[in-house]
């Protein structure tokens, strides 16, 4: 129906378990989309599966948007997650709590309106909390510059994920990566 699903997470620890659980994310957004366009009842849904039989306290946090492509509408829903940029500037959020984490938590659901040729940038910690040497992290400053410059640019998504991993890169030299770095951009060309 000519609507874009999307969604990105990361799920808490590491490992087996923490794989097992992305797993089951992913294919629970899958299935739970394919029956509805409402961003708080997938997370709703996906929440009452994850949190079912949790024994490993194990969450996910999740931001889910379904962007309609002839309106440009965005519906969204954050589960704990952080809050995307729709160009170089943060999208506002209801923090909500993360997938996973209390089994009767009430998703909000919340919609804006994204212009043609306005980029969604989304992304996990490991951006902002990516380290240097001396434990200095890139921080959401540095995220915001990277962003305000590329857009400035009017830099396309592929453009501007790599400027956002070249300034990473140059941020934390040779200092080993301690957390996954996940990120998507999407621009609205209608």
């Amino acid at each position: 129906d000519e609507k874009l699903f999307f969604c990105i997470g990361d799920v808490s620890g590491k490992g087996v378990p923490a794989a097992l659980v992305m797993a089951v994310t992913r294919t629970l957004f899958r299935n739970v989309a394919s029956h509805t366009d409402k961003p708080a009842h997938i997370v709703d849904t996906m929440n009452a599966n994850i949190t079912e039989g949790n024994d490993n306290q194990m969450f996910v946090t999740l931001f889910v948007g379904v962007l309609d492509l002839a309106s440009g509408r965005l519906s969204y829903c954050n589960g704990g997650h952080n809050a995307p940029y729709i160009q170089d500037v943060t999208l506002p959020v209801e923090p909500n709590l993360p997938v996973g984490a209390w089994a009767d938590w009430q998703f909000v659901e919340q919609e804006t309106v994204i212009r043609s040729g306005e980029t969604i940038f989304l992304y996990t910690d490991g951006l902002t909390e990516a380290e240097n040497a001396s434990q200095e992290q890139f921080g959401e400053d540095r995220t915001t510059e990277v962003i305000a410059a590329q857009t400035k640019q009017s830099a396309s998504p592929q453009a501007l994920i790599d400027a956002m991993t070249n300034a990473v890169h140059e941020f934390v030299g040779d200092t080993e990566q301690s957390d996954d770095l996940t990120m998507l951009a999407i621009r609205f060309s209608k």
